[in-house]
């Protein structure tokens, strides 16, 4: 870790009094999570457009049974516990040093580690809800499971239940939620995020034309490190200790 990176850092969320954490798998794969589109991730192995035709909206309703061969296969993700930075952040958002985060990730781990003020734009895999406009229940991933058919119907009308996930051709949630989140900040932390995914990577660009206080996180290159006040690289280390360190200082 580059000392006075840090120091930087540091002296900039100190004096910040609205810092939010824009976050992508890059927190998740120190937990355990896959990065789908790392080297060894589905979209290099399997070619982006193959999966983007199945982990597609129109597909789900056309083709149910093709969409959940595909999706029980390599969206159940095995049970994990949030890394030490989902819990970094929570602790931070208790000492209000953080006060929200957004995310591209689908895992619910920065709600397992104890973060309240979360936006998951790509929706929560462990929730599916029913499709039928006049039940609309929400279930548990752990139920679905459970339920032995390919295509899971509600217990209740029968109806198919859906991941509550974005999908391809969805917009995502919460788009008024996260661009106002995101365009108030004093500080914005990237984490994780080579910010190659639309439109959270456009609230992030749109945030840099105006402001300067952008700090990123990140192993590897991204497509906003030149607009960055500060850009660490996680190397050899991990971000969670980075952020442990980071907040130690902070005092």
């Amino acid at each position: 870790m580059d000392s006075k990176l840090l120091d930087q850092v540091v002296s900039v969320l100190a004096s910040s009094n609205n810092t939010v954490v824009v976050t992508g798998a890059g927190i998740s794969t120190e937990a355990g999570i896959p990065d789908f589109r790392g080297e060894k991730g589905i979209y290099r192995t399997m070619g982006e457009d193959r999966v983007m035709s199945i982990i597609n909206i129109s597909t789900f309703q056309r083709d149910p049974k093709r969409f959940y061969e595909f999706y029980r296969q390599v969206f159940d993700f095995p049970p994990v516990e949030p890394s030490l930075a989902h819990k970094m952040l929570a602790d931070m958002e208790k000492k209000g040093r953080v006060k929200a985060v957004v995310t591209q990730n689908i895992d619910g781990l920065h709600e397992k580690a104890g973060s309240k003020n979360v936006i998951a734009v790509h929706g929560n895999a462990d929730r599916f809800i029913c499709t039928r406009r006049r039940c609309g229940k929400y279930y548990s991933s752990d139920l679905v499971r459970e339920i032995k058919e390919i295509v899971p119907e509600c217990p209740e009308c029968g109806g198919i239940l859906k991941p509550d996930v974005v999908l391809f051709g969805e917009p995502i949630q919460g788009y008024i939620d996260a661009r106002e989140r995101i365009m108030a900040a004093r500080v914005l932390v990237v984490i994780g995020s080579s910010l190659t995914v639309y439109p959270l990577a456009g609230f992030v660009k749109e945030f840099s034309t105006f402001y300067q206080d952008l700090i990123i996180i990140n192993k590897g290159p991204t497509h906003m490190d030149h607009a960055a006040l500060v850009k660490i690289e996680v190397g050899d280390s991990s971000t969670g200790k980075i952020l442990q360190e980071i907040d130690r200082r902070l005092g």
